[in-house]
């Protein structure tokens, strides 16, 4: 049954009203920014089942050292981990009738498209996001001087403060202490939520941060969508729809995710696309629908590997 009618206005019929003025508005959309850093996209493709593997390799199991003229060369090994994703299905859709189409003054197929567009984005960028934070590195800024780091995955303190300089430079130097790689060969990457930029921002002992306005040519050249500035080997980039701005004493403050290299891996098996429904009811039910058969999955495990490469800043 078509879920968009001519006969009921709030679904269709107030598009076609007398004196409609030209101009449709929409809702306001969020601002997601994850799956632009996802390191590793892969075409996995089809007929190769819903499960995909990836390999990663550990140091060699006993260092080297100084040799005696006499004696052989030591052996050693290195072990070789593996990593299990799966591959899912993801859409949602929206029926129109024909008459809808052939009365209403706006597009109806063009609106529903990009309702369709908004809604693949939300989902899509949620799912990577979930795999983000799903890291065992946690921070809480318990104050603007004090930062609190597990290595299980839980935060074990609440957060009285938002993001901080001093809490910056210590999450940094955590990631640099555990041999995690910055993300592009330089510096790490920052998805903060409004209120952990909001904390940087009023935070007086900030002094290094550069605005995204101040970029030279080269860095413009290479900007991520919704950076905003750098600070402390840092890039920050500005997140409005996943990340939460309620956590910690009061609800009041925000979340952020600090990644490095190879962090995220997705495995593509048909990419997002817009599918047009084949009518029914000789073309009197009509639709549009948006699908995709793809999967995410964080690539290290400290517990198993040893290696992390995300701290996700949060609360208990």
């Amino acid at each position: 049954m078509a879920s968009q009618v001519y006969s009921v206005s709030t679904l269709g019929g107030n598009h076609s009203n007398p004196y409609l003025t030209d101009r449709l508005r929409s809702k306001s959309q969020p601002m997601f920014k994850f799956r632009q850093f996802i390191d590793t996209h892969e075409a996995i493709g089809l007929k190769r089942g819903d499960t995909f593997l990836f390999d990663k390799t550990q140091d060699v199991a006993v260092q080297g050292g100084t040799l005696v003229e006499t004696s052989t060369i030591p052996d050693t090994n290195f072990v070789t981990n593996q990593g299990t994703a799966t591959v899912t299905e993801y859409g949602n859709s929206v029926n129109f009738t024909a008459k809808l189409d052939a009365l209403g003054q706006f597009e109806i197929p063009a609106i529903t498209e990009q309702k369709l567009r908004d809604d693949m984005v939300k989902v899509l960028e949620s799912a990577a996001g979930d795999q983000f934070t799903a890291t065992e590195f946690v921070g809480v800024s318990v104050s603007t001087s004090s930062f609190a780091i597990t290595t299980d995955g839980t935060a074990t303190a609440t957060a009285t403060a938002d993001l901080s300089a001093a809490n910056t430079r210590a999450a940094v130097n955590f990631m640099m202490e555990k041999l995690v790689p910055p993300y592009d060969g330089e510096n790490y990457v920052m998805i903060a939520s409004v209120n952990s930029l909001a904390g940087m921002h009023a935070d007086t002992g900030s002094g290094g941060w550069v605005d995204v306005s101040k970029y030279t040519d080269s860095r413009v050249a290479n900007i991520f969508n919704g950076e905003v500035g750098e600070y402390y080997m840092t890039r920050f980039v500005r997140e409005t729809g996943y990340l939460s701005n309620t956590v910690g004493n009061g609800s009041i403050h925000g979340q952020a995710v600090l990644l490095g290299a190879d962090s995220v891996y997705e495995a593509v098996s048909i990419p997002e696309e817009i599918r047009t429904k084949i009518s029914a009811d000789y073309g009197r039910d009509q639709g549009l629908a948006w699908y995709s058969l793809l999967g995410f999955k964080i690539v290290w495990d400290f517990a198993v590997d040893g290696e992390q490469r995300v701290m996700f800043i949060t609360s208990a």
